[in-house]
């Protein structure tokens, strides 16, 4: 709008404010997000749902408690009875239901078991309460008239819960307090209905809409938080500290606590990356910030860019390697000593942002769509970064190598399936990352690099602040092709052995 006219009048002014203020929660996306993504942004934002937590953590008794105000819109078109809530941390309440496999509960609770779990001490609505049950880590909520398709309800919970000494997603080590899938997470309602899976040992077994995040997090002045989304304030009162953050159009809101954590910082365009990190490793930090910054600028350019004003990478307790959370990932921090390795980790779990936070997908029914991606995303940036003959190199030592040696002595079978059908993380690393990965480096040489691109690209675009599916992989597919792909996708992913003849990249 050319604005150098002196005779506005005061209506237009007005407008131009009213204007502004209604678009303020969109100024944070520039222009080429805006170009890159179009109305997907605005769109999403009309209906997602919006969390507003106030926390407190008392580290001293390894408790949270908590106040979360959820505004969640009727967006099916069936009248809604009850709101269902996934409750994670009370799969950490037993040994039984740990969520890790057996051969790991040396790592996962390097003291011997320690209890988590989360209580529910009351859930509103306009203050008046609503009934509401626990089932396993499902918080079921029933509401007083049946909410009808694009009404709203806010539903008002409090809770507390225990974290367990265990170097995971959601427990703590001796640096760090990891708060991963920790307060009450909407369940998402589909063509299927409300998704309730379980907390699954194997895998990342989530499923989640792009929300709305405004958090507050109140603990003792020695701590440094990391978490997701903006830092809009910080207030010191006495002994404790209030970080208050901001985040839009995530779906999830992951925290970290540490009395000893650092931080450094660099900027990738209009994205302010951070490596927070503990003790004497300021020089490794600065690798991994490095790596960081590298591997954000190259997803950016070659898939499209990252609307967020900040992304975190996490050095912490956590044996797992690295896990991916919206504008923040945990590392784990051994992985300081191993160049190597914390460049692929952090590498694998900033494509993440795109494959699986940009781009959603139901993790437990169908995890190739972002594990194999995000891993033949990792092989683009080596091939984009270092050249061809340094992405044949990890794609052989990482990917091709590995999956050859699983197959020496087992049976693979097909790709797409859902968590609950691999019978270790063993097999669902082979098949789901590496042969995931293969298939898709297999379909790349039928398709050629360029289109393969132009492929992910179509399906960013189309399916970014939304959940997509296989259908949504290979309708991309055919966009570039002109053609229809979908019967060799699927003839790919659903084939028990090999994949192709596994030629190098």
């Amino acid at each position: 709008m050319y604005l150098n006219k002196k005779r506005l009048s005061v209506v237009l002014v007005l407008f131009f404010v009213m204007a502004l203020s209604i678009t303020y929660c969109l100024v944070k996306i520039n222009l080429e997000t805006e170009y890159f993504y179009g109305s997907k942004a605005e769109e999403a934002l009309k209906t997602a749902p919006s969390y507003i937590i106030d926390a407190i953590f008392y580290p001293e008794k390894e408790m949270v408690h908590a106040v979360q105000t959820v505004v969640f819109r009727n967006r099916t078109r069936c009248e809604l009875s009850e709101i269902i809530f996934h409750v994670y941390p009370e799969a950490f309440k037993s040994l039984k239901t740990a969520p890790f496999p057996m051969e790991e509960l040396k790592y996962a609770y390097p003291e011997g078991f320690s209890e988590g779990y989360i209580n529910i001490s009351s859930v509103t609505c306009k203050e008046e309460k609503l009934d509401f049950k626990k089932e396993g880590t499902l918080l079921k909520v029933n509401i007083p008239e049946q909410l009808k398709p694009g009404e709203e309800i806010e539903i008002k919970i409090e809770f507390q819960e225990k974290v367990p000494f265990s170097p995971g997603r959601f427990g703590h080590g001796k640096n760090t307090y990891n708060f991963g899938n920790w307060y009450p997470v909407l369940c998402v309602y589909d063509e299927n209905g409300w998704n309730l899976d379980p907390y699954y040992s194997i895998g990342d077994p989530f499923y989640s809409d792009i929300a709305n995040f405004k958090v507050s997090i109140t603990a003792p002045n020695s701590f440094t938080i990391a978490a997701t989304g903006r830092p809009a304030k910080k207030i010191t009162e006495g002994n404790t500290t209030t970080w208050v953050f901001e985040a839009k159009l995530v779906r999830d809101f992951a925290w970290v606590a540490g009395t000893d954590l650092r931080a450094i910082s660099g900027k990738v365009g209009r994205t302010k990356i951070n490596v927070f990190y503990f003790g004497d490793n300021e020089d490794a930090a600065k690798k991994a910030l490095e790596y960081g910054k590298q591997a954000l600028r190259f997803f950016n350019r070659y898939f499209g860019p990252y609307p967020y004003d900040e992304y975190s990478i996490v050095m912490s307790d956590f044996y797992i390697g690295g896990m991916e959370y919206p504008n923040l990932v945990l590392i784990d921090h051994n992985l300081l000593d191993d160049e190597v390795l914390l460049e692929y980790v952090i590498v694998h779990e900033t494509a993440h942002q795109w494959w699986y936070g940009l781009v959603g997908n139901n993790q437990v029914k169908e995890p190739w769509l972002d594990e194999a991606i995000t891993e033949y995303s990792t092989v683009l940036y080596f091939e984009g970064v270092y050249g061809r003959a340094k992405g044949r190199e990890v794609y052989q030592d990482f990917i091709l190598y590995p999956y050859r040696f699983f197959e020496l002595g087992n049976s693979p079978g097909p790709i797409l399936r859902p968590v609950s059908q691999f019978r270790s993380w063993g097999e669902y690393d082979a098949i789901v990352y590496k042969k995931g990965a293969i298939m898709l480096k297999e379909l790349e040489s039928r398709i050629g690099k360029s289109k393969m691109r132009k492929a992910l690209r179509i399906y960013l675009r189309k399916n970014v602040f939304g959940n997509a599916t296989t259908d949504d992989f290979a309708n991309a597919v055919n966009c570039v092709m002109g053609t229809d792909f979908k019967e060799v996708i699927y003839e790919m992913l659903k084939k028990p052995g090999s994949i192709g003849k596994e030629k190098a990249a």
